[in-house]
């Protein structure tokens, strides 16, 4: 192996490699991973500033993250962190004293493109739900609410795009799908976020038609694979329609956001 390539990764003799064949007839050799067994612990303090240092360190992969305070905690403070601590995935709070809070991270080894999926079909579900129960107030509520899974997803996504940019490597993508998929997860919550206001617009007893929402229910639906297959010719057809798509949607300006952050996802197609 290159001196190079092994001295980047830090690979001595005996360690153990990883060998892939492609369909292609390529072969790639991947470094094995070496776990750190030391946990690694933060103290961040509650402040103004708190969420911002706490995303800093889940994105960082703390394996312990204590948030202090120079005073007892109130109820409402406490109830704060923990409706903070709730948009992260797989964060959870261990131990709690009357000036410290104490969170565990439990990380995730589900594969990326498994947790991208998750948050397509849920935002495809919340609109396709729209769609189906319109006047329903109990559905139109945990439209809302599924919006705050689909914001786990994409926090947790993030923290692992950064652990194998930092490493320089993964099994499962090269490093340019990582970077692109980062602008793909942006798009889906934001689709994720539109809906759920559009949610909320129909429970303060606004109207939305719904044959404009099944048409870009399926222009979705189109994007999302074209995006997964990257289709480039389904990709040039999608951005022919743009024009006419984008008339018959003018009427409405969130609608046409959607729209647009759907064209975007094809725009990735190279």
């Amino acid at each position: 192996l290159p001196s190079e390539w092994t001295n980047n990764f830090k690979l001595k003799k005996g360690n153990e490699v990883i060998l892939t064949s492609e369909e292609s007839g390529e072969l790639k050799i991947f470094p094995e991973r070496i776990k750190e067994e030391k946990e690694t612990s933060i103290i961040i303090n509650y402040d103004q500033d708190f969420f911002r240092d706490l995303i800093r360190e889940y994105f960082r992969r703390r394996d312990i993250i204590k948030i202090k305070k120079n005073t007892p905690f109130t109820r409402a403070e406490r109830n704060h962190i923990f409706a903070k601590v709730s948009r992260l995935l797989n964060l959870e709070i261990i131990e709690e004293e009357s000036q410290q809070i104490t969170l565990q991270n439990l990380k995730s080894d589900i594969p990326m493109k498994k947790m991208v999926a998750r948050m397509y079909f849920l935002t495809k579900s919340m609109m396709d739900d729209l769609i189906k129960n319109p006047n329903d107030k109990e559905v139109l509520n945990s439209i809302i609410d599924r919006d705050d899974l689909v914001g786990k997803f994409y926090f947790a996504i993030i923290a692992q795009q950064r652990e194998m940019l930092e490493s320089k490597w993964s099994k499962e993508l090269s490093l340019v799908e990582v970077q692109d998929l980062r602008l793909f997860i942006a798009f889906i919550e934001l689709i994720g976020d539109e809906i759920k206001d559009i949610a909320k617009r129909i429970l303060d007893k606004e109207r939305v038609n719904v044959k404009d929402l099944e048409f870009l229910s399926q222009k979705y639906e189109l994007a999302y694979n074209t995006y997964m297959k990257q289709d480039t010719l389904a990709a040039k057809e999608f951005w022919h329609q743009e024009k006419e798509d984008k008339k018959r949607l003018q009427h409405d300006e969130k609608l046409l956001r959607i729209y647009e952050f759907i064209k975007d996802i094809t725009d990735l197609v190279i």
